[in-house]
């Protein structure tokens, strides 16, 4: 028969996590110390330095190491061998497997609507997605650059807190709004972030009426975002689309640009086979 062993990196995980008394409390915190460090890398522009992966998740740089060793040997994170930078791995888009493809190919068909409305509002144009509470980018074309590069797929930010995430939010299902609404989490970004649960529902209450959602500067105080929804043929809010600026121009140009996105929500919503037979129904 065959004896079996396991290296020392495929116990990696298993090692950390012995607090001294082999405890399941000591497995459990280092489950959500490697939970962090992938949510870490994966809300990264690029990859990240051992310091800086340390100091995102306040752990020391020994600790660190062999947590990055040991979801280096399972493929979840890897390392540029000539930056010596961490970044995730291949395994980790295993996993999402087709839920990746399908996020990508949606951002591809869209992307000429998204181009359009970049050039037609002459601000930076983004594509979103709501997860858990967050607006997840998925794609961004600034008609004022030389490029139309893609954003990284997963760069997060709170929904209650941009335009582009509100609107995912007004528009996501009514046990999803309660779960957000219920928690104490929420954090004062700028002084205008709306961080009370009572402002926040009569907020998505207006954004469902009007059918687009404007911050007033509340992720960033001297920027704003404009961002409307984009349906499938359920009527489900899929995504969203928004444009980008100076909270000074913005603010501005509202009546403008909400006419813009929301004809670039509609054309992006009738590409999923979203079709409105009411025209009062448009964001029903």
């Amino acid at each position: 028969m065959t004896e079996i062993r396991e290296s020392g990196a495929e116990r990696g995980l298993d090692d950390v996590s012995k607090d001294g008394s082999g405890s399941i409390g000591g497995g459990i915190r280092t489950l959500e110390r490697a939970l962090a460090i992938l949510e870490l890398l994966g809300s990264a522009d690029s990859g990240r330095t051992l310091s800086a992966v340390a100091e995102g998740i306040d752990l020391p740089l020994s600790t660190t190491r062999r947590m990055l060793k040991a979801l280096m040997a399972h493929g979840y994170v890897e390392q540029d061998l000539r930056t010596r930078w961490y970044e995730l791995g291949v395994k980790v888009l295993e996993l999402r497997g087709s839920a990746v493809t399908h996020l990508m190919q949606m951002a591809a068909d869209v992307r000429p609507h998204l181009r359009t409305l970049s050039i037609r509002s002459g601000l930076l144009a983004h594509l979103g997605i709501y997860r858990g509470g967050k607006v997840i980018y998925l794609d961004k074309v600034d008609s004022r650059s030389e490029g139309d590069a893609y954003v990284p797929l997963g760069k997060h930010a709170p929904a209650y807190s941009t335009g582009l995430g509100k609107v995912l939010l007004a528009f996501a299902p009514e046990h999803e709004v309660e779960i957000v609404l219920a928690s104490d989490s929420r954090q004062q970004l700028t002084p205008n972030t709306i961080i009370d649960a009572g402002g926040l529902r009569q907020e998505l209450q207006l954004i469902r009426r009007r059918g687009y959602a404007i911050d007033y500067g509340e992720s960033n105080e001297f920027r704003s975002c404009l961002g409307a929804p984009i349906f499938d043929y359920r009527r489900d809010a899929i995504a969203a689309v928004s444009v980008a600026g100076s909270l000074e121009e913005v603010i501005r140009r509202e009546s403008e640009l909400s006419t813009i996105v929301v004809d670039a929500a509609k054309l992006m919503s009738a590409q999923f086979g979203h079709r409105l037979t009411d025209p009062e129904a448009a964001f029903g």
